[in-house]
């Protein structure tokens, strides 16, 4: 019997920490020959082209997609880079010929991919399908889309189980496996504390923030300024703070504009990317994450790290009682690191949070599902469940 040809698509340094575990898997096992196709952010020098990055050892082939335009300074440019990139994947889906392509979230490029192999049959697995971010972000839209092109589905958690199930996908094709992140946060791959307090210049007996703020799409004029009241109440905190530039949404680029502006504080440590095994390491060692990255919200538990969630990015998002909401307002923030680092009945609270997001087999479970599913008409031919 052929080895099952299994393609993973990554798009950004996220969604590659997240697949990671699953490549790891399936490179593993003798009846699978994987593939990888890369594209989005990881081929910008700007986000710290972390292509470089990715680990192809055991991938027997690995191609690049220029997206067209990896920095999206207004929203008007997606259209472009996600026509660009159906055109350049179905080229090499062409060439590759896999019999299940496998997609993580709900990123731009990710859809790209999701509509280039819909269209030409390949079962498309995908994962994160259900989960929600209401804050005013086009992924809720996308993910949706995704999980209605797509033929098998890994969830994250139940709610998620349940939401795929209420958008009209059969029983069958749905699969609770918990979240790959936690695959990650369990593992002990990331980067020792010792490690990254030379590299960093970091006094691991001083509190230490991490600090990721994205833009949120629907207000991308607005991302300086919004960015601007996170960044002046870290200042005025003057705490160790480990600051990674945000994705490359529209509006990514005038919160880089304001991060810039403070390179000269002695106790910020500026990075394009810290790449996922540096970052575990950092929530590792972290006194509080802020921002409002959806790491905060599904990692954070594990390591029991608080998390002050800026704004309005993961509104709706199932979350551990180790989150404190704030908008953004400079006081508010200030107030809540302040509570996230000092008051020991929250902190207390932290220790003891549940994560909601799995056990840390996910890559296990979902490997063996994609081993094992039977690919023919069944699998492609969808049936709505409405």
């Amino acid at each position: 019997m052929a080895n099952r040809k299994i393609t993973i698509f990554t798009g950004n340094r996220a969604e590659y920490g997240l697949l990671y575990p699953l490549m790891q898997v399936l490179k593993s096992q003798k009846s699978v020959e994987l593939s990888l196709i890369v594209s989005g952010s990881h081929l910008s020098d700007r986000f710290g082209m972390t292509a470089c990055e990715i680990d192809t050892v055991g991938i027997k082939k690995v191609r690049m997609i220029d997206p067209g335009s990896p920095l999206r300074e207004k929203i008007l440019d997606v259209p472009m880079s996600f026509s660009s990139i159906i055109r350049k994947v179905f080229a090499v889906l062409k060439r590759l010929k896999p019999d299940i392509i496998v997609l993580a979230g709900d990123r731009y490029e990710t859809f790209a991919v999701a509509v280039a192999s819909f269209y030409m049959n390949i079962p498309i697995a995908h994962l994160f399908g259900g989960d929600l971010s209401q804050g005013g972000h086009l992924d809720d839209s996308v993910r949706h889309a995704i999980t209605k092109l797509a033929h098998l589905h890994f969830t994250t958690n139940g709610d998620s189980y349940s939401r795929v199930l209420k958008l009209g996908e059969e029983k069958w094709r749905v699969f609770n496996t918990g979240s790959t992140a936690v695959d990650n946060a369990v593992s002990g791959m990331c980067a020792s504390p010792e490690a990254l307090a030379a590299e960093f210049d970091i006094d691991l007996s001083r509190p230490l923030i991490l600090f990721t703020q994205h833009p949120v799409t629907t207000e991308s004029d607005m991302a300086y300024d919004q960015v601007k009241e996170s960044l002046e109440a870290l200042k005025e905190l003057g705490y160790q703070t480990v600051i990674t530039y945000p994705c490359n949404d529209a509006g990514g680029d005038l919160i880089i504009k304001a991060i810039k502006q403070y390179t000269n504080r002695p106790y910020f440590r500026i990075v394009k990317s810290l790449g996922w095994k540096k970052y575990l390491g950092f929530l590792k060692v972290a006194s509080c994450v802020a921002g409002n990255s959806s790491s905060g919200i599904m990692e954070t538990p594990v390591f029991k790290v608080p998390f002050v969630n800026i704004g309005p990015r993961q509104a709706g998002r199932l979350r551990a009682e180790n989150v404190i909401d704030v908008p953004y307002d400079k006081t508010a923030i200030k107030k809540a690191i302040s509570k996230a680092l000092h008051d020991r009945t929250f902190i207390s609270k932290v220790k003891n949070c549940r994560n909601p997001y799995g056990n840390g087999k996910s890559a296990i479970k979902i490997a063996e599902v994609l081993k094992t599913i039977p690919i023919n008409k069944a699998l492609l031919q969808k049936k709505m469940t409405f």
